[in-house]
């Protein structure tokens, strides 16, 4: 059976410890009666199990917990994730930046997956020149505006070029908006 992306991030919102129904509509953002849905389907697939309790004023609970299988489902993706993830770096290093746009286009969703389940994190996306992929946008390397065609871009060597201090883990691949650029010091 194969598994969506809001399939695998209720299981994996259940692995993190959200066990409650109100906890996994909010921990995952998903309406109501898309999380039912998506519970019947892993309940059926014994991916989980639900049980029911009480809560501290005596009201009942719905507890939802991982199976065995669904434990070894997600433990599956979090290993091809980390391979993918391997192979981002290792092509991101190797400045083969096609092949790399080309694995996003592929897979659209596989990024914020990677920063959903924990494989990485905002922070080393913006270092290593990625998290435009999760936009799918060139962004300003400070503020993160959107870098349209025509705009007025800075790369490192303007900065260096006017002498200015260079932001902290800009690289080459980075741009700064005229905003950006001009609000640096020397």
């Amino acid at each position: 059976m194969e598994l969506d992306t809001n399939d695998l991030k209720v299981m994996g919102a259940v692995k993190k410890g959200i066990t409650t129904f109100g906890g996994i509509k909010n921990g995952v953002n998903l309406k109501k009666d898309e999380l039912v849905k998506i519970l019947d389907i892993l309940d059926n697939s014994e991916l989980i199990r639900s049980s029911s309790s009480t809560g501290l004023f005596g009201q009942k609970k719905l507890i939802i917990e991982l199976t065995g299988k669904g434990d070894e489902k997600i433990e599956e993706y979090l290993e091809i994730l980390r391979d993918k993830w391997r192979e981002m770096i290792d092509l991101a290093i190797a400045g083969e930046r096609a092949q790399l746009d080309q694995i996003i286009t592929e897979n659209p969703y596989m990024v914020n997956m990677m920063v959903f389940f924990g494989v990485t994190d905002l922070p080393t996306l913006s270092r290593l020149n990625l998290r435009f992929l999760l936009e799918g946008k060139h962004l300003c390397y400070k503020c993160k505006k959107e870098l349209k065609r025509f705009m007025q871009k800075f790369s490192v060597s303007d900065v260096r070029k006017f002498n200015f201090k260079l932001p902290r883990g800009m690289t080459t691949r980075d741009d700064l908006c005229a905003d950006c650029f001009n609000k640096l010091t020397r």
